[in-house]
C-alpha cells in the first residue's frame, strides 16, 4: 500500500555505500558532510555510482548491490558543526572511524524510508532536484519504513 502522507522531497543528496544503505536502515542516523544548508525536511537519500571501498567490507550485513540512483528518503532534522566532544560522543551515530575532519557537519536524520524500487538516477554535488517524474515514480511505491 503507497503511503499517501509522503511528502514529495525538494531535493536529494547522494551519499556513497555502505553510507547511504545504513542511512535508510536507520543504522546510521548522522552524516558527515563539510558544508551545512538551511534546508530542513524529506530529502531523497541517492546513491553514487561508486562506492567507499575503503568502508564496504566493514558492514557485510548491509545491501549495498543497488548504486547510481534514489534508494529512499529520510528526514534532515538537524544539522550541527561538529566539536572534538561531539564527534566522540556521536561516534555509534556517524559510524566514521578514526579523527574528526577540520571542517565536519554533522547531518541528522529521521524517519528513514526505503524505497521498495529503487530508482536509477545520475547524482551530483551538494543538495540537487529530482526530475518531477522520477520523484513521483519513486513515491508511488510503498516505502518500507
Amino acid at each position: 500500500m503507497s503511503s499517501p502522507t509522503v511528502q514529495r522531497p525538494p531535493f536529494a543528496i547522494s551519499i556513497k555505500q555502505p553510507w547511504a544503505a545504513l542511512i535508510v536502515s536507520g543504522r546510521k542516523t548522522i552524516e558527515v558532510r563539510s558544508w551545512s544548508v538551511d534546508y530542513r525536511g524529506p530529502i531523497f537519500i541517492h546513491t553514487g555510482k561508486k562506492p567507499d571501498e575503503e568502508f564496504i567490507d566493514r558492514f557485510p550485513n548491509v545491501d549495498t548491490n543497488f548504486q547510481g540512483g534514489l534508494l529512499g528518503v529520510a528526514d534532515l532534522a538537524e544539522i550541527q558543526p561538529f566539536t572534538q566532544a561531539l564527534w566522540s560522543r556521536l561516534r555509534s551515530e556517524h559510524l566514521v572511524p578514526g579523527p574528526m575532519p577540520d571542517k565536519a557537519f554533522g547531518w541528522r536524520f529521521e524517519r528513514p524510508r526505503k524505497l521498495l524500487h529503487p530508482v536509477p538516477l545520475s547524482g551530483q554535488l551538494g543538495l540537487f532536484t529530482v526530475p518531477d517524474d522520477l520523484s513521483a515514480l519513486a513515491l508511488t511505491v510503498d516505502l518500507q519504513p
